[in-house]
């Protein structure tokens, strides 16, 4: 009987003996789930995981193209090769002389790492290694410069003439029917313009890439003075000022450019003219005025105002979602602070400075400001982050990083680096 026994096991390993139960569960199921477990033994991933992987690339590479689908047009493609291959090229460095040009502080910026200026004679730009990106002549005279990527705006304040500019050619070149009041400009090419026109306190005209006309809207009832664009160019927002009951009064607009149904103010406030307006990088809105920096949703809910008390505002820098503040204390003609301002109209930190503010700027989470001959870097919280020597002929600065500023004087352009 012992031999059978013997004999039957050699029949196969899964050969029940006589009076044994058959094993339990499917043979199959049994050496699926022993690879199963050699795998996560192994360190293998299941193999739906790399399906699944894959899904999620190609959901974001869609929603890139689908987000950039303007900027991947052909014409914007050819465009984005040549200026990365102008960009190339090395210059002889810092400091760029030059001479019987004025440049005002507003129309000094730093854009992607470079440098734009317009002086009163022309429109220039600078790479990192001070090679000149372009050059070209204008003949404003009251020349007001805004950048966004690629495009280089500039518009005669009180003028009618201006140019529509990148790295590569002059765009457009052309005069509005009414005095210039503003501008703003898209990385996508659209701008926009802020006009008089007769009967009207004023009058938004917005621009297609070629120059031609996309929207326009008049101002009945209050006096424009400075426009901003969301990033698409589909969107417009407005401050304008007027009087009420005796009383300063400034509004904001937030207008749509596929309605033609008339707007009226999204927010009211009193004693104060807005200087600049901005869209914010969620959307939100930040208006920076001559007595406070204001924060606003699109529907024109507050989200929270900065009030400057009793202090002068004599420099500020406003992009993204932060506005930078020179601020002059009243009391103390020698004292200054440099407060940055959130997206929520709420003060993220301040730095006290002595002597007066001229020029501000910001990069990331620092910010940095013009003191007579010295440049002075604290974060967006008021710590310091260091300072440089500016000299004593300098006007403006911009940030080319965290640690790199732009130094624009009467005849120079250096760039210097903030020590610690």
């Amino acid at each position: 009987m012992r031999k059978a026994a013997q004999s039957i096991r050699k029949q196969g390993k899964h050969s029940p003996l006589p009076g044994e139960l058959p094993p339990i569960g499917d043979p199959e199921r049994r050496k699926e789930k022993r690879r199963i477990r050699r795998e996560r033994r192994d360190g293998k991933p299941p193999k739906g995981i790399y399906a699944a992987i894959a899904i999620l690339l190609i959901c974001a590479v869609v929603m890139v193209v689908w987000v950039n689908r303007e900027n991947l047009q052909p014409a914007n493609i050819s465009e984005w090769v040549q200026t990365q291959m102008l960009g190339l090229g090395k210059g002889s460095g810092y400091p760029v002389q030059f001479s019987n040009e004025s440049v005002q502080p507003r129309n000094f910026v730093a854009q992607d790492k470079n440098v734009f200026l317009t002086s009163d004679t022309s429109i220039q730009a600078y790479n990192g290694s001070a090679k000149q990106l372009f050059s070209r002549k204008h003949s404003f005279s009251d020349a007001v410069m805004k950048v966004s990527g690629n495009r280089v705006l500039v518009y005669n304040l009180g003028g009618t003439g201006y140019r529509l500019e990148n790295q590569l050619k002059t765009l457009v070149s052309s005069n509005t029917d009414g005095k210039l009041l503003g501008g703003a400009v898209c990385a996508n090419g659209r701008y926009a313009l802020l006009t008089q026109e007769d009967g009207y306190c004023g009058k938004l005209t917005v621009y297609l890439p070629d120059g031609q006309i996309a929207f326009q809207y008049s101002f009945s009832e209050y006096y424009p003075t400075a426009v901003a664009m969301n990033t698409a160019g589909s969107h417009a927002v407005v401050t304008a000022v007027g009087a009420s009951s005796g009383s300063l009064l400034s509004v904001v607009y937030e207008l749509d450019f596929n309605s033609s149904k008339t707007v009226k103010p999204i927010s009211t406030y009193k004693d104060t003219t807005f200087l600049d307006v901005s869209y914010t990088d969620n959307g939100t809105i930040l208006a920076v005025g001559d007595t406070q920096t204001a924060a606003m949703d699109s529907s024109g809910k507050n989200l929270g105002s900065y009030s400057y008390g009793d202090a002068e505002l004599s420099a500020w820098y406003l992009a993204g979602g932060t506005a930078v503040l020179g601020l002059l204390n009243f009391h103390n003609a020698t004292a200054s602070h440099l407060t940055a301002i959130g997206a929520d109209g709420k003060a993220i930190g301040t730095a006290n400075i002595s002597g007066s503010v001229s020029s501000v700027s910001c990069f990331g989470s620092t910010m940095a400001a013009l003191c007579g001959s010295k440049v002075m870097a604290f974060t967006t919280a008021g710590k310091a982050a260091g300072s440089c020597s500016a000299g004593n002929n300098a006007r403006a600065v911009a940030l080319r990083s965290g640690n790199q500023i732009f130094v624009l004087d009467v005849s120079a352009i250096r760039l210097e680096t903030l020590a610690g």
